[in-house]
């Protein structure tokens, strides 16, 4: 199970547009009953079982909302509301993740507040789950129903955006399968009792609690169980 965060995604360049409405426009075509904005709610948007079940669980105490909770305590008694790059919280999720021109690198979320955390506390977190899942899961949803804009308009970060779209679409594995195999070509089918969640609107709803977790997690660890 998923706890949507509520979050929608727009991305900002010439070049990448493009690529984001071709991307749009095969969801339209292979789940031509699934509205636009409804893609933030994941595999929900797709599945009415799986639907049904989530909004069951939201009648009672959503799992998550403890989490979320303490995240926003964990937030002040780090003080990571004295780093720069998280002080608005809501701009923070809004913001990330961007392209860095003075370091040449993508700056995510996980890893502004890893970085805050160590100034403030002289201690290192993980990328996963704990405290930087609910700390993550807390500035996020105070930015719940705004667009996470996301720019790609230098060099630095169109480079950026191609080795991740390479890297989306390349084949690795025992299967020799791709992301995209998976949550573009095959997005809304079944891989053995498990149902494909669209990629359109992914990153929209993270962190997110599973019940094979029984915590929340990171967009880091949903990558690192996937591949």
């Amino acid at each position: 199970t998923v706890a949507s965060l509520g979050l929608l995604i727009n991305v900002a360049s010439a070049d990448v547009a493009s690529d984001q409405k071709a991307f749009i426009n095969h969801f339209k075509t292979i789940l031509p009953n699934v509205e636009f904005e409804d893609y933030t709610n994941g595999v929900y948007a797709v599945d009415q079982g799986s639907r049904e079940q989530f909004e069951e669980i939201l009648d009672g105490i959503p799992p998550y909302e403890e989490a979320v909770e303490k995240g926003g305590k964990e937030y002040l008694k780090f003080g990571l509301n004295k780093c720069t790059s998280l002080k608005d919280p809501a701009a923070a999720r809004v913001k990330h993740p961007y392209f860095d021109e003075a370091t040449q690198q993508v700056v995510t979320l996980e890893s502004a507040i890893k970085k805050c955390y160590q100034q403030q506390t002289g201690k290192k977190l993980g990328s996963k789950k704990g405290k930087i899942s609910r700390i993550s899961a807390w500035i996020s949803d105070q930015a719940a129903g705004q667009k996470i804009n996301v720019k790609v308009e230098s060099a630095g970060a169109k480079a950026a955006y191609e080795k991740g779209k390479a890297f989306f679409y390349a084949k690795r594995g025992q299967f020799n399968m791709s992301c995209a195999d998976c949550h573009v070509y095959n997005a809304g089918k079944k891989a053995r009792a498990d149902i494909l969640s669209p990629a359109l609107g992914h990153t929209t709803h993270v962190p997110m609690y599973r019940v094979k977790w029984a915590s929340m997690g990171t967009l880091h660890r949903r990558y690192d169980g996937c591949l």
